[in-house]
Parts: structure tokens; sequence; C-alpha cells
């Protein structure tokens, strides 16, 4: 299985590259090895643990088939549905990976299309990860980049984001939520989003403890924090797009698992269901490459 490491920290993936295993973090002061991501567990739902890729759309869709250009393919038998029925977090989630390169703190995987959509625009668009795990000054940093190449003859329109659970120690003090995004964008009780889309304020971060939250956020270069007093660190997922070429993840979907003390910060590049609308997709052109990338920095407190 792929495994990458720096100073103080230790990330394996699964044997088909498609989960985080677990990312192991040595604290400098305590000298504790913690446990950061809620690591994925083969027993339990793909989807309740680890950290996997969602794409060609994020969360939920509520067509039975999605539009490639001027091609649809049919989602009746393929993926994954949520309760009411919506096919949930994409159609590659679960796709093989083979190593492109390995070194030891980095790896880069290219995704291998189920043979399902071998004849579909899909199979046509290449995909690549590339994780790389540092240690700068007193903070850990693992960085995803995902790349998106179109080797189609026509445009091709899609989103994408990543699930990650984060593992929370509940213990009193209890683990606090901090961010600079100000907006929260209203879902319906299918969890769906309001269309036209549009924000409101919010004070989810400003509160003491916790909130149960299955909601959707936007920020311009959105920065979630979880601060974990009892074990006396912090995790800072961040986003943000430099160039032109480069894919913004500016939606924020965050669910908490107390049960499985657990909270899931969702980077995405467009809200769920935006495929039907066509909001907020990335474009790519016959050729064209681009994208996407996000850090989580972990620090002491």
């Amino acid at each position: 299985m792929p495994e990458i490491f720096s100073q103080r920290s230790r990330l394996k993936l699964n044997e088909p590259g498609n989960q985080i295993l677990s990312w192991i973090w040595k604290h400098p002061k305590s000298g504790k090895n913690l446990e950061i991501l809620a690591g994925y567990d083969p027993k339990e739902r793909f989807f309740s643990s680890g950290s996997f890729l969602m794409y060609p759309w994020v969360n939920r869709h509520t067509s039975d088939r999605i539009a490639f250009g001027e091609e649809f393919i049919s989602l009746e038998n393929s993926g994954t549905k949520d309760s009411k029925g919506y096919p949930s977090h994409g159609l590659a989630y679960s796709w093989r990976r083979r190593i492109i390169d390995h070194t030891d703190h980095s790896v880069f995987l290219e995704l291998i299309p189920d043979e399902t959509f071998s004849l579909t625009p899909l199979s046509k668009i290449r995909v690549r990860e590339e994780y790389s795990l540092q240690t700068i000054s007193n903070e850990e940093v693992l960085t995803l980049r995902t790349f998106f190449q179109n080797e189609n003859l026509v445009p091709f329109r899609f989103c994408y984001g990543y699930h990650p659970y984060f593992r929370m120690n509940s213990q009193s003090p209890l683990p606090r939520l901090r961010s600079n995004m100000k907006k929260q964008i209203p879902l319906q009780e299918d969890l769906i989003p309001v269309y036209p889309i549009y924000g409101v304020e919010t004070n989810a971060f400003e509160l003491e403890q916790i909130p149960t939250l299955d909601s959707l956020f936007f920020g311009e270069e959105p920065n979630v924090i979880l601060q974990v007093p009892n074990e006396s660190y912090q995790v800072s997922i961040h986003s943000y797009a430099n160039a032109s070429n480069e894919i913004p993840l500016s939606y924020v979907q965050i669910y908490t698992d107390f049960r499985g003390n657990r909270i899931a910060i969702e980077p995405m590049s467009a809200p769920g269901n935006a495929v039907l609308h066509g909001f907020s997709l990335t474009t790519l052109l016959p050729e064209e490459e681009k994208s996407g990338c996000f850090q989580i920095l972990l620090s002491t407190m």
C-alpha cells in the first residue's frame, strides 16, 4: 500500500489508492502519536470513514442521468444512492489508482476509469492526484493537488471535491470550529441546495461548542480550523487558487458524526446538484488541463 512520511507524521493509503487508511502525527510537545484522520475502515460503508474523491459531481445529484457535452450517462445502476434515492458523491470514489511516482514524502497517482464508463466522455478525462507531506517550521502540512486533463474532442464540464473525516477527542474541554467563512448556503430538507444559490450570515464558527451540522458554507479562500484542546492541537483545512488554470475550492460541506467522534470537512469546487443547474462548474477545453489544491495543516495549541 502507498505510504509517505515526514519528520513527524506518516500517511498510508489503502491498496487500491482510493482511501486514506491512517494519518498518524507525533505531537512535538507531548510526544503522543495522534490519529488525525478517522482512517478508512473496510468493515464500514465506504463513505463513513477515511477520505475520498467526489467527481464528476459532489454530494447529491437529483437526476438518474448526467450530461457531459451532448452525451448522457445513465446513473440508474451506477454509483451509490442516498436515502432519498439521489446519486451521491460522484462516480470515481472507488476507482483504482496506479502509481506514477513515489518518494518518501510524496506519491503521484492516476485514476483508472471503471470499465462501465469506457465508452463515455468520462473515460477520456485523465485524473491524477498528488499527495505530499512536509514538516515546515512547527507545522505539519499535507498537500493534495488534483489534475484533470480533457482528451475528448469537445469541452467537458464537471465539479469535484474531497470528503475527509477528522477524528475528534470530545472530552472536556470540547473541540471547537473556527473559520473565515461568513456565508451559509441554505439546504432543503433533502439536503439539496436551494437554487438560485444565495448565502446567509452564520454564527456556526463563533460558538464554543460544535453544533450538529450537515451544512454548506462558502468563502473565497475558505479556511476551517478544528481545535482539539484536550490534545493540544488544531487542524486547518485551507483551499486556495493562485493561477487562472487552478480550480478554486470555494465551498465547504461540514457534517458532524458525534457517535463516531468524527467530523467531515469537505472542500468542494461547487455545491451539490451543480451539474444539473450548470452552476459553478469547471470547463475543460479539448487537450486543456487544470488542477485544484487544498492543504491540511497541523499545529500545536
